[in-house]
């Protein structure tokens, strides 16, 4: 079987098994073709046969030239990745037998911080919809989901009105991968979203898909990059001199949740991380805050008093 055709395996495999994103699916492929031609231009290696004969050292003459041509730490890591995966799905599939990445190093990670808003922050950015208008009632809406149940983007935009229980106060999400989970909805989130859902059973277009609880003005489920949009219009608005994004509001909503004392597995399960340690990062944040604290309290620890 030729590398090419193995990888064409590997795409079908992620788009039908996997569910994952198209743009997810996108960056596996690119980085799969980019080890591909490298293979067959400087090794004449074409064939999965081939594949599973390659050295560690020649595997490591990859990713040096590609370091050479600019390719950056985080690329690095991703498109590392993207190949271990492969070999994985290969020997799943009995294509090859040898693991040629076992013992391959990955660069370091540096994960920085999330910048999560601050209360004021948030409150301004709450407020600032007008909500005398069936826009303004939808976007409070959708920053109260955004803030008040931490979920993506994507999340907001795909959510179902079948999937909302406002009376006891919870929503049915599908996130990564067609992962389902349950989030609770604050009351303030819940009243938004009813009053939003009372104006909108105005006459919309025959071809309205009125399952998808938030609508654009032409009645069409709105898109994320409309909500990015937006947030950016109102951040503008409140001459806030910061770069607002709609995953900030994700940030601060696990940020505040674990200053005020919440168990981490109990965000963890609330954001939908697979693993603990995706929700780890932010408990640096509360550390930090803590750090803070104790210099700016403490008698002894060189900071103000």
């Amino acid at each position: 079987m030729s590398i090419s055709e193995l990888i064409g395996q590997f795409m079908q495999y992620l788009q039908k098994e996997r569910a994952l994103s198209s743009h997810t699916v996108r960056a596996y492929e690119s980085d799969l073709e980019s080890f591909a031609d490298w293979l067959g231009k400087n090794l004449d290696c074409t064939t999965t046969d081939q594949l599973e004969k390659l050295s560690l050292a020649q595997i490591r003459s990859y990713w040096a030239h590609r370091r050479a041509n600019g390719l950056s730490q985080q690329s690095m890591r991703r498109g590392q990745s993207s190949l271990r995966t492969l070999i994985k799905f290969a020997r799943r599939r009995k294509i090859i037998e040898k693991n040629p990445v076992e013992g391959m190093d990955s660069p370091r990670r540096k994960r920085p911080l999330p910048k999560a808003l601050s209360y004021d922050d948030v409150n301004m950015m709450m407020n600032v919809p007008p909500a005398e208008t069936l826009q303004g009632k939808r976007d409070r809406a959708i920053l109260e989901l955004l803030y008040g149940s931490g979920l993506r983007i994507s999340e907001v935009a795909t959510i179902l009105v079948n999937n909302l229980d406002l009376t006891n106060q919870f929503a049915r999400v599908v996130g990564k991968g067609n992962k389902e989970r349950i989030v609770p909805l604050t009351p303030t989130c819940c009243r938004a979203i009813s009053t939003y859902l009372s104006c909108r059973q105005s006459p919309q277009s025959e071809n309205t898909d009125r399952n998808f609880l938030f609508l654009n003005r032409f009645g069409k489920p709105i898109t994320t990059r409309s909500i990015a949009r937006m947030i950016d219009k109102y951040a503008r608005e409140l001459a806030l001199m910061m770069n607002i994004t709609p995953h900030q509001f994700r940030h601060s909503f696990a940020t505040h949740l674990l200053n005020n004392g919440a168990d981490i597995r109990a965000v963890q399960e609330m954001l939908g991380h697979e693993s603990l340690s995706t929700t780890q990062i932010y408990t640096r944040i509360s550390k930090d805050k803590l750090l803070n604290t104790y210099k700016n309290t403490h008698p002894r620890s060189g900071g103000k008093v």
